[in-house]
């Protein structure tokens, strides 16, 4: 009889526990949506519904995760797509272009960097906006916004670094080259007859047969670098004015004449190419003046070169570095 109790009881407390726990029809999908009945979401609890069909499983099948494909052309956008804008940028705030058009490459730049922070910017706020309202799944959405985020972002940053990058190229390596360029070429100078008044607009200079370092009159001026210079004459004659001067950075002491700038070793050098920064030109102009101090000789008007033997190829090796930054 006992036993009779105890069966009875648990198939009642089933009647009443098993069907309640069953997930409502509407909350399952259509095809795991196993064995019950519409009009009853919960069972009941009498009648032949509260049977439970042996061959239809109760609880849904487990999930089966499906791995997300990489989306191939975002994958190269986002790899192209800085590197384009960093050369880009980079070339222009760096070539001809900055030099001869200024205004042109200001509106080529605001053209291409205030569409690009906008555009940034209002990524940005769809995404913070999204988050904060409990929308994570940013990656998921149909628009690729991860993609489309990380893209503007590394953008933005390559147009950064590539105004910062360009703009010390162009004011190391080509700003000088441009304006030699800019200047005139003259061939067959001869310091002692010529003065520097004469040769305002000189760039590139290629003096007579003879002319040479005369190294008694060098000099080094020192403010953290030692700017050294050096008078060009011919046969070492004494000039009435030493207009034109041998000039480097940190190859000579200030303290004796030894001088060692440029091709001063090279036999043959007779070639000069114009120091046109204005920084380091007000230096030497010190330095020279230091020297016909001491010597009591003159330098009216003088002129500062970089003693090559010659000054095309020169002004080519010093361009070639301002394309070697932008390539490296």
């Amino acid at each position: 009889a006992s036993r009779h109790l105890i069966a009875n009881s648990t198939k009642f407390i089933c009647g009443l526990v098993l069907p309640r726990i069953r997930l409502q029809p509407d909350l399952m999908p259509a095809e795991v949506n196993y064995g019950i009945h519409q009009s009853h979401p919960y069972g009941s609890l009498y009648g032949p519904e509260d049977t439970i069909n042996a061959s239809k499983p109760l609880m849904m099948p487990p999930f089966q995760y499906k791995r997300k494909r990489i989306n191939v052309i975002s994958a190269i956008v986002a790899l192209f797509a800085p590197w384009l804008v960093f050369c880009g940028i980079a070339s222009l705030w760096s070539f001809s272009l900055r030099y001869t058009s200024p205004a042109l490459t200001w509106g080529i730049t605001l053209a291409v960097g205030v569409p690009l922070a906008l555009l940034t910017v209002y990524v940005l706020y769809q995404t913070y906006s999204a988050i904060w309202r409990g929308q994570y799944l940013v990656i998921e959405t149909g628009d690729h916004a991860a993609w489309t985020l990380f893209i503007l972002i590394t953008c933005c940053v390559a147009f950064i670094l590539a105004l910062c990058f360009g703009g010390s190229n162009y004011q190391q390596n080509m700003r000088g080259n441009f304006d030699i360029s800019a200047l005139s070429s003259y061939t067959g100078v001869n310091p002692a007859t010529m003065r520097g008044q004469e040769l305002m607009d000189a760039g590139k200079v290629t003096f007579v047969d003879g002319a040479d370092l005369d190294l008694r009159y060098a000099n080094g001026f020192r403010n953290t670098d030692v700017y050294c210079v050096a008078p060009i004459t011919v046969n070492n004659a004494v000039l009435a004015s030493y207009d034109f001067w041998a000039v480097g950075k940190n190859c000579c002491s200030d303290d004796k004449p030894d001088f060692k700038c440029g091709n001063v070793n090279r036999h043959g050098s007779r070639g000069g190419l114009r120091i046109v920064s204005d920084s380091d030109r007000d230096f030497y102009r010190l330095a020279v003046q230091q020297s016909a101090s001491a010597h009591a000789i003159k330098a009216i008007h003088p002129l500062f070169f970089r003693w090559t033997d010659d000054p095309a190829e020169e002004q080519e090796a010093l361009e070639r570095v301002g394309y070697q930054w932008i390539l490296a």
